[in-house]
């Protein structure tokens, strides 16, 4: 049966038969990942909903990231903030003020508690470093309702693994699910050459080289991807040689192969696949950094020192939209950053400490100081982390994503030195099919996270009923 790969509600036809309907009964330039395993299509009347949560750790400078007011975005609700960093996309956020997560006082250890309410909504189980979930988190629910029992959500790392890590997606009560911190081995995993291992790859050391080439089954699936002229040009150049063929043969020959590399060429923008911007790249691997993935093929010795961290997420970021836009998976979860973060981050001021300790705004780990470069330098991590995320909102919107999509991205604690777990830091992109509204900054009057959760949920098409402390209601000021 051959299968339909429409990304948005708008006519288009399938690739593969285009071109044999254009250029003869030769299947002449595969779409990449056509023959993906396991992938389903859709109808044109029914397009999935797709949804991607982020968990960033040790909060924000919340002085410097929230906008002034709520009401309409524009550019001077913007002014001055981290949030700048994503004016580009105004029109596509929903950003939120005041939501809460139901477990009240942080505790022992606020980063584990926090961790364990982001997505779930509930309370947790314990206390301290020892919290556990208390109930299934919302990339589950989605995931068990759009993929079915026998797929798993994208469940994404990026942290050294050593405290209160893989605490975001949960498949029920205490019961975390592991993550998968090497964006090659999820890459590998959507191309279908072997299953994606969770457990995070720890080499002895960092590659310092991009290493060779994928290997040869990849090569395989690949090569698929190449024009039309490319694939055949062996059989081309044959027939180009018969000796009867005329020299105006070989005329109308060589203008009907431009025209066909012409048709290749705007397939994607143009034409039967007209999209709502010139620039969709759907399914394929334009704006993938593949060095940046095959750097990682052998494994990763997650490093502190530095970006890496930001570098991680920006090839998740990328592998998450790649799977949504070729219907390979539904939705995803990403943990970015430890309980306590540990990055030292290069290119900000500040005294040149972990990121943990500059939300403390001292050099250490249980107490909480006033030091006002600490305070300048972790608004400066802000802006770094949004202009992370507006890397990965580009991938969504090149790929013609944001209509038929959310990503929701917050922290878990709202302040550091506080470890506050009210007026929470939300940012929501995409409209998730039109259900969401877009270019408002709405004030939640103190919702629980776990009604935001609900609304993201339903709004996927999934059944939110008794989902989180809220019992599955939605937040109204949310919808559009």
């Amino acid at each position: 049966m051959n299968e339909k790969l429409p990304l948005l509600r708008r006519t288009r036809v399938n690739r593969r038969a285009f071109l044999r309907g254009a250029g003869g009964a030769i299947a002449m330039g595969l779409p990449f990942l056509e023959g993906l395993p396991g992938r389903s299509a859709w109808a044109a009347d029914d397009v999935p909903i797709f949804g991607f949560f982020l968990v960033a750790a040790n909060g924000v400078v919340g002085k410097k990231f929230f906008p002034e007011a709520t009401g309409a975005l524009t550019a001077a609700s913007f002014e001055g903030k981290a949030l700048s960093e994503l004016s580009p996309f105004a029109s596509n956020l929903l950003l939120l003020k005041g939501v809460k997560y139901p477990g009240g006082s942080t505790g022992a250890c606020g980063h584990a508690q926090g961790l364990c309410q982001a997505l779930t909504g509930i309370p947790p189980q314990g206390s301290g470093s020892g919290s556990a979930s208390g109930g299934i988190s919302a990339d589950r629910v989605i995931s068990n309702a759009l993929n079915g029992a026998s797929k798993d959500p994208l469940n994404l790392y990026a942290g050294i693994g050593y405290y209160i890590a893989e605490r975001v997606s949960f498949k029920a009560a205490g019961s975390a699910a592991p993550a998968q911190l090497n964006p090659y081995a999820t890459y590998q995993s959507l191309m279908g050459v072997s299953p994606a291992s969770t457990a995070p790859s720890m080499p002895s050391a960092v590659p310092s080289a991009a290493p060779p080439p994928p290997p040869s089954m990849t090569d395989e699936l690949l090569i698929r991807r190449k024009s039309v002229n490319d694939m055949v040009r062996e059989e081309l150049q044959s027939l180009k040689a018969q000796s009867g063929l005329s020299s105006a043969d070989l005329a109308r020959l060589d203008q009907h192969l431009t025209a066909v590399r012409t048709l290749e060429q705007n397939m994607m923008t143009t034409g039967t696949e007209m999209m709502h911007q010139a620039t969709v790249i759907g399914c394929t691997e334009t704006g993938m950094n593949m060095s940046g993935l095959n750097a990682f093929k052998n494994g990763v010795r997650f490093s502190q020192q530095g970006n890496m961290i930001e570098d991680i997420v920006k090839l998740h970021f990328e592998t998450v939209a790649l799977a949504f836009a070729c219907n390979a998976n539904r939705v995803a979860a990403l943990q970015w950053g430890d309980g306590t973060d540990g990055t030292v981050y290069s290119g900000i001021s500040g005294p040149g400490w972990p990121a943990h300790q500059i939300s403390h705004r001292t050099n250490n780990d249980s107490s909480v100081g006033t030091n006002a470069a600490a305070e300048q330098a972790h608004s400066e991590i802000d802006v770094i982390r949004m202009k992370t995320l507006a890397h990965g909102l580009k991938q969504f919107q090149d790929r013609g994503l944001f209509e038929n999509s959310f990503v929701y991205w917050t922290t878990h604690i709202s302040d550091g030195p506080s470890h506050s777990l009210s007026n929470l830091p939300i940012v929501i992109a995409g409209n998730a099919g039109g259900k969401l509204k877009q270019g408002q900054f709405v004030d939640s009057e103190a919702a629980t996270n776990g009604k935001v959760l609900s609304t993201l949920i339903s709004a996927s098409g999934a059944d939110a009923t008794g989902f989180s402390k809220d019992n599955g209601a939605v937040l109204d000021s949310m919808l559009a």
